[in-house]
């Protein structure tokens, strides 16, 4: 039973994560593009520069949290690990001896 409940969780995650596939690597690319623009807000000298490296910072966070797909993918990821943890751990059955009377 226990194989087979995680069998079907396995492919539930599985199906899940590459259905969102797509969105979790638009998540990457706009997290890069806010990172980079925050260190280029950091180091910019002149208002305008800050201004505009400030604008595109606004932009990447937007967009970055525009994308909620992505987050249940990855969700679906850090399942789908902690079921193969599961899976790969051995199960340990109790040695009971309950036939002994005292």
């Amino acid at each position: 039973m226990r194989t087979l409940l995680l069998i079907f969780v396995v492919m539930v995650t599985g199906i899940i994560l590459l259905a969102t596939l797509a969105p979790i690597i638009t998540l990457v690319l706009t997290l890069a593009i806010l990172y980079y623009a925050i260190r280029r807000f950091i180091l910019a000298q002149s208002f305008g520069s800050k201004l505009g490296w400030a604008i595109v910072s606004l932009i990447g966070l937007s967009l970055s949290i525009s994308n909620s797909a992505a987050f249940v993918g990855i969700v679906a990821c850090v399942l789908l690990y902690y079921t193969y943890r599961c899976w790969k751990k051995p199960v340990e059955y109790e040695k009971t001896d309950g036939w002994i009377m005292e």
